[in-house]
């Protein structure tokens, strides 16, 4: 690979994956924002199975005030369905949008819950729209969102 398109691919990364705090948890959110909950937070769905456990972890932390997992089918939809599947292999996956495999798991492993399922996105620009439809009609105001994706 061209030594430019690898450090214009790294720029990028580090752009995207940008990490705001180290943990989630209040006490963080306090130190770094001065808040003591985000308004809300939201896991966009992926293949990444972590994220699940990132979910999890701020549930327990009670990082946010309401729970979100966004994700509808796409290009990653079949990857995250076989990687739960195998790890979990009494979630039946078939046919399951991202948003309610990662509820599944979510469900086995940690015995928890999101507060809402945002089951139609195909994209990730998709997400975004969905998702602020979704708060709208819950009536969800926000001044704060966490934003999990691809942990």
């Amino acid at each position: 690979m061209n030594r430019r398109i690898a450090e214009c691919i790294n720029i990028l990364g580090d752009f995207c994956g940008k990490r705001d705090v180290d943990e989630l948890t209040k006490e963080e959110l306090k130190r770094i924002y001065g808040i003591d909950q985000a308004d809300v937070m939201v896991l966009f769905g992926g293949s990444i199975l972590c994220g699940g456990d990132v979910l999890a972890r701020a549930i327990q932390q009670q990082a946010a005030k309401h729970y979100v997992i966004a994700g509808g089918a796409g290009h990653t939809t079949a990857t995250l369905r076989a990687k739960v599947h195998q790890e979990c292999p009494e979630i039946e996956t078939e046919g399951l949008p991202e948003a309610m495999v990662f509820a599944a798991y979510l469900k086995a492993r940690y015995g928890l819950e999101a507060d809402y399922l945002e089951c139609c996105s195909t994209n990730c620009g998709n997400n975004i729209t969905c998702l602020l439809k979704l708060l709208k009609e819950h009536q969800i105001s926000f001044r704060s969102i966490i934003l999990a994706q691809d942990a």
